[in-house]
């Protein structure tokens, strides 16, 4: 096989370990299925390549030819997307009628691959076993016209001697921001305010400027009065402090007039030398953050006058080891979520869900009483090719486990009774309005959300009477479109987060009061997307909601994804702004857990991570050297499906100590030296 079609189908398989959301799983096949599947050499697409605007959709019609050229009938494949930020969906069934519908994601280029079953359903997928790349179709998304441009309010006044940026967006002619065309700026008195092409303002001297901002052959303007500069001193406090990296300083500075009173809505110059050392940033409110140890000096400017400050930064405490105490070794499955609790026999369980390869219709539990002696006491079987999630309530009277892949195509929810924990029971399934699939729920009382694969809508169930599931309501993102995908949801009881892939963040009031809405009838509070990456999962911690990411396609992605933690300040929760960032260059994030100042992160590849979120957050987390703590979760031949290839998927905090599933090794049981919440 060529280099260039193993590395696809490497691709294809690190996709499937995450199930993006609304993704059909790979295709079943009859032995005949898989004998005429060995017998495709090449693909025939109509049309041959794809041309189409973002959030638009083509259909494409798929042939499969014999070596002759001639077609070949009862073929089971899938057209996937490698670049699936590009084209989706990222996986889509090939079927008899040969037509497939894509649709454009963002602008860009992708190949999407054709592949084809080789071997029928009961053979173990391992590597690329069992499929073959047959063909390659172009795809390329492009961007619609700029409709206008849209200029922010100036942030500061215009005093002589000060700079500061201007914020602009380009519209295209669907009402949304371009992700292509940026603000290119010009004044038409540069003696008076200049500006970058990118648009920071430096005011030059009192006057009048207007300065123009165009984008795809669209303008708009902002008239700009530039005002003789008032000040006359700085004050700024404290003068001398000491610090750790990754601890904010917070520098109170007051620029005066000539009579002594401040100065409002102007803009400070701000700037950070290190004295012996390097590797800090202030920013515009005065905050201060070093990732290095050493002294720094901070200058806050205006005009001609300036004041300044030193820190002097000590490292932080060396990360702790963590230890194995106990393993649920599974070597013929792959493993996917997992959820630990105290059942009501007095014991404690852990129940973890199975993924495609080997067999994905299963949940484990096990007991962890003991957790330097996990014991497997029962499974359940149910209908589903992955079981992706399970969740436990909170009187850990009843589960439930979400279905994808059913051979009936009816997939939803099956509730378990947990009378006796260690042989959990199936009471009920609800699959009405659920067939497409559920990749996560949520647990709120007798509330139930539930990810909707094939809506990419947020399901709101009742539970009330765990026998008899019902569906009580449902909120969408963009109802109608189908350019969307959710990913996850996690709620607090009075808001609820939604990580909506590319449309990124969407919080909602689901009883909190503050915008009308209620646990079943949830309401917009706001939103906020990133540029590179999906919005694949989110848990809120004080002030802060922590988000993970999903990368797949990049350069760097041949071992698996990447992805990093978005910290997210929701102190106004109306304008969420990402303040921080932990990521690890190798490796990408998969699901966490936030509990005593301390966040879990299952990183594929790069196994757990501890991380300090203690105090406050800015800038990057793993160079300020907050990491606490690291374990890495490969096993050996034997104790492994895929062995010496760590797979993190899963953490949770449980009586102090760490539970982590691996997909290719099943449950890790583990423990932090740290038994104390860090103090910042």
């Amino acid at each position: 096989m060529p280099r260039s079609a193993l590395r696809s189908l490497l691709l294809l398989f690190a996709a499937f370990s995450s199930v993006t959301p609304g993704a059909a799983q790979l295709p079943s096949a009859t032995p005949d299925q898989a004998a005429h599947g060995s017998m495709v050499r090449s693909i025939r697409f109509d049309p041959v390549a794809v041309r189409l605007r973002r959030g638009d959709s083509a259909t494409v019609r798929v042939q499969p030819l014999d070596q002759d050229g001639k077609p070949v009938s009862d073929v089971a494949g899938v057209l996937f997307s490698p670049n699936a930020s590009v084209v989706g969906p990222q996986v889509s069934p090939v079927t008899d009628t040969g037509a497939v519908q894509l649709t454009g994601f963002a602008p860009g280029e992708s190949q999407m691959l054709l592949l084809v079953r080789v071997a029928d359903s009961s053979v173990t997928f391992r590597g690329v076993n069992g499929l073959t790349q047959a063909g390659t179709l172009p795809v390329t998304v492009t961007e619609w016209p700029v409709a206008s441009v849209k200029i922010d309010p100036p942030p500061y006044r215009a005093y002589a001697g000060t700079a500061f940026r201007l914020r602009a967006h380009a519209i295209t002619t669907q009402g949304g921001e371009s992700l292509t065309d940026t603000v290119s700026w010009r004044s038409t008195a540069p003696g008076v305010a200049a500006v970058t092409a990118d648009g920071v303002v430096s005011a030059l001297r009192p006057g009048q400027a207007t300065l123009v901002g165009s984008a795809g052959g669209v303008s708009s303007r902002v008239t700009l009065r530039v005002l003789p500069n008032p000040v006359a001193r700085i004050s700024i406090a404290p003068q001398r402090t000491s610090a750790r990296t990754g601890d904010v300083v917070h520098f109170e500075v007051k620029p005066l007039d000539r009579r002594g009173h401040a100065v409002d809505s102007i803009a400070l110059a701000y700037s950070v030398s290190a004295l012996d050392s390097a590797g800090a940033t202030v920013y515009e409110d005065g905050a201060f953050v070093a990732e290095n140890p050493g002294a720094y000096r901070v200058v806050a400017a205006s005009g001609g006058n300036a004041a300044e400050a030193f820190v002097q930064v000590a490292p932080r405490p060396p990360a702790n080891p963590v230890m194995k105490l106990g393993r649920g070794v599974r070597t013929a499955v792959t493993t996917s979520d997992l959820w630990v609790f105290s059942g009501k026999d007095g014991r404690d369980y852990a129940y973890t869900g199975t993924h495609a390869q080997g067999g994905g219709q299963r949940l484990f539990a096990w007991d962890v009483t003991d957790p330097e002696n996990v014991v497997l006491t029962d499974s359940v079987v149910v209908d589903a090719r992955v079981v992706n999630d399970v969740k436990v309530s909170r009187d850990a009277s009843w589960a439930i486990i979400t279905r994808e892949g059913a051979s009936n195509r009816r997939n939803g929810i099956v509730v378990l009774d947990l009378a006796t924990p260690a042989h959990p029971k199936v009471i009920a399934e609800l699959t009405d309005s659920l067939t497409g699939g559920v990749h996560n729920v949520w647990i709120n009382g007798n509330i139930v959300y539930a990810v909707n694969d094939g809506t990419s809508a947020m399901n709101i169930l009742d539970l009330s009477d765990p026998a008899h599931p019902r569906n009580l309501g449902r909120y969408e993102l963009r109802p109608g479109e189908t350019n969307k995908t959710l990913h996850d949801v996690w709620a607090d009881g009075k808001y609820a987060y939604l990580s909506y892939w590319d449309d990124g963040l969407v919080i909602l009031d689901i009883g909190a009061g503050t915008h009308g809405g209620s646990p079943t009838h949830p309401t917009l509070v706001s939103k906020i997307a990133y540029g590179q990456g999906n919005t694949h999962t989110a848990y809120r911690d004080g002030d802060y909601i922590f988000v993970g990411d999903e990368i797949f396609g990049c350069p760097a992605c041949i071992n698996g994804p990447r992805g990093y933690i978005h910290v997210i300040d929701v102190k106004d929760l109306e304008r969420p702004k990402e303040v921080a960032r932990f990521e690890v260059p190798e490796a990408g994030t998969h699901n966490i857990w936030v509990e005593d100042g301390a966040l879990y992160i299952a990183y594929y590849q790069g196994g757990l991570r501890i991380v300090d979120v203690s105090g406050e957050l800015r800038g990057d987390l793993y160079r300020q050297g907050r990491q606490l703590g690291w374990y890495d979760t490969r096993a050996p031949e034997g104790e492994a499906i895929t062995p010496n290839a760590p797979m993190a998927w899963g953490p949770q905090l449980f009586k102090d100590t760490i539970f982590v599933s691996d997909m290719n090794s099943g449950l890790w049981v583990l423990r932090h030296q740290r038994s104390q919440p860090v103090v910042p």
